[in-house]
């Protein structure tokens, strides 16, 4: 799929973004889907947003996790650890802008759907970064591991 984008644009769009925004992606679809069921089956539901959010976000954190650490980040260090890491950026997320930011819009009557949406927008870009840089960050290969592009040259006596 990056193959797709112009030049320029590979060079600013980092791979494991768009493996991000996919599958983030999906997930935000199961996060909206159990949403709407549970806004379509009690319609009337008297329940705050910030209750409701819970229910797919949850679900939807555990799919994200699994499928970026196996298929996107390709990691299979120490699950425990990542686990640990990725948990607190689903809390800090969830507090910050799932709770806090969704609440705001609630209490300035944004519609439910609406909310959510511009909720994981901002959500959306926070997660990436924490997973690329804390979760799941790319350790440095030494120099000499590195690919070489030129055939070597002579050895000099």
């Amino acid at each position: 799929m990056r193959e797709a984008l112009p030049d320029w644009l590979k060079r600013l769009v980092p791979v494991t973004f768009i493996g991000y925004a996919i599958i983030n992606g999906s997930a935000f679809l199961l996060d909206m889907g159990i949403l709407r069921l549970v806004d379509v089956v009690v319609p009337d539901h008297g329940i705050p947003y910030g209750v409701i959010f819970s229910i797919g976000y949850g679900i939807a954190s555990v799919y994200a996790f699994a499928l970026n650490r196996w298929l996107n980040f390709r990691e299979h260090g120490d699950l425990g650890k990542q686990s640990g890491k990725y948990t607190f950026v689903i809390i800090s997320n969830y507090v910050i802008w799932i709770l806090g930011f969704g609440s705001l819009l609630g209490a300035l009557n944004v519609p439910l759907m609406v909310a959510r949406v511009t909720a994981a927008c901002i959500e959306g870009i926070y997660i990436y970064l924490m997973l690329r840089l804390w979760v799941f960050p790319r350790a440095k290969r030494p120099v000499d591991d590195e690919p070489r592009d030129a055939e070597p040259g002579p050895v000099a006596p």
